[in-house]
């Protein structure tokens, strides 16, 4: 039961960062976009790359973490991996994204920090997907104008 309190904790307390991160950096990226002039599509390359580093990030978070709760005993990864970094990035990604390859598995208590990391990504993706169309459709109706 002790187990399961701390995965709920962490999944809670990584939710809480990835979502202000998502936001503070969309923010800015939205602040970005309004000081410069309308016609100007550089911003978008700019703005992207801030989205795409920003999910980067969130799925290092992750996989950090799930290295740390292995080492601690609280659950493992099962399948075709070494406990290498470069695992736990690849498992994470899976995650993330919702791909779910299936060749690493988690078990034990981590398995509830996977569950939600996808959870979190599918939103913050949706998120950033819905931010860039609405970025878009503002350009594209400036230039109408």
């Amino acid at each position: 039961m002790k187990d399961l309190s701390i995965a709920i904790f962490v999944s809670f307390s990584l939710i809480s960062l990835c979502l202000y991160m998502h936001f503070a950096v969309l923010r800015n990226a939205s602040r970005i976009r309004s000081g410069i002039e309308k016609s100007t599509r550089r911003p978008v390359l700019l703005v992207m790359a801030m989205i795409f580093l920003t999910h980067l990030t969130e799925i290092i978070l992750f996989a950090a973490t799930f290295w740390i709760m292995v080492d601690a005993g609280l659950g493992s990864l099962s399948g075709a991996h070494a406990s290498t970094a470069a695992d736990y990035f690849y498992f994470s990604i899976g995650s993330y994204t919702t791909l779910g390859i299936g060749d690493i598995a988690p078990e034990g208590p981590v398995r509830i920090v996977a569950g939600v990391e996808a959870l979190t990504g599918l939103l913050l993706i949706a998120w950033s997907a819905s931010f860039t169309y609405l970025l878009m459709e503002r350009i594209w109706t400036s230039d109408e104008d």
